[in-house]
């Protein structure tokens, strides 16, 4: 009977901590669905439409039969800048090379720097164009990225759209700066989110135009249209512009939808 009833209480026992142990791995189990469930809240909505792979798949079929080196194309709603984009693994044979291959000085093309990845997923991504200006009777191109040197026109015209053959990237005015072209601002690496960070700063405190909406954050991604000054071709247009993050790419595409249409100017 002794021995009975100590096996008894053994048996109870574990029937216990069975369900203890039961008990425990339910609450463990709805703390972590919990936390994933306001994990995937924090992950972005947007998706590519199909009617946005068929567009982006017939247009760039159609710009890499002009041309191999193709990678992107950038317009900027309100401006005349609509150019498609090259990169080779140097930064000189587009400066004079046009994107149907004429070898025309100050024409050439706009081009990603080689140090780039062409998915944009670099934290600074660097575009290079002419500002043909008066000097040809072609003066699109990155002409009217000079123009963001007047904060009105700046505030006007806020938006650059960039497309790839996989979806389309959208991109805020933040800060344009006029620099020297041998300035040191031309990195595309960093050593660090804080390195990233100090150049922001750096460049937004020198910008000649800016806007007041833009807070500098590490995690963010920026695209720069870089370009000369025609009064003096040793100092450069430089503007930076944030990347609009998929989490918040839903609410802007719906707020600003009607300032992102695409007119042809090229």
């Amino acid at each position: 009977m002794n021995l009975l009833k100590i096996n008894f209480k053994r048996f109870f026992s574990l029937v216990i901590v069975l369900f203890l142990a039961i008990g425990i791995t339910f609450t463990l189990s709805g703390c972590s669905s919990s936390d994933n469930s306001s994990n995937n809240k924090s992950e972005s909505s947007y998706k590519v439409s199909e009617e946005e792979k068929t567009y982006l798949k017939d247009k760039f079929d159609n710009l890499s039969s002009i041309n191999k080196d193709t990678i992107s194309y950038v317009y900027a709603p309100g401006t005349n800048l609509d150019e498609p984009i090259v990169q080779t693994t140097d930064n000189e044979t587009y400066l004079d090379k046009t994107f149907e291959g004429a070898i025309e000085p100050l024409m050439g093309t706009v081009y990603m720097d080689m140090d780039n990845n062409k998915t944009f997923n670099d934290k600074l991504t660097w575009l290079f164009g002419h500002a043909r200006g008066s000097k040809v009777p072609d003066s699109r191109m990155f002409n009217d990225v000079n123009f963001y040197d007047k904060q009105s026109y700046f505030d006007a015209h806020p938006y650059v759209v960039i497309e790839t053959p996989e979806r389309k990237y959208y991109y805020e005015a933040a800060f344009l700066i006029i620099v020297p072209e041998t300035t040191a601002f031309y990195r595309t690496s960093f050593d660090s989110d804080s390195d990233f960070a100090q150049q922001l700063s750096d460049v937004s405190k020198d910008a000649t135009t800016k806007s007041n909406n833009i807070k500098i954050d590490a995690n963010d991604k920026y695209l720069v249209l870089s370009t000369c000054r025609e009064e003096d071709e040793t100092i450069r247009s430089n503007l930076y512009l944030r990347q609009i993050p998929d989490k918040e790419l839903s609410e802007f595409l719906e707020k600003n939808k009607d300032k992102l249409k695409y007119e042809k100017t090229r």
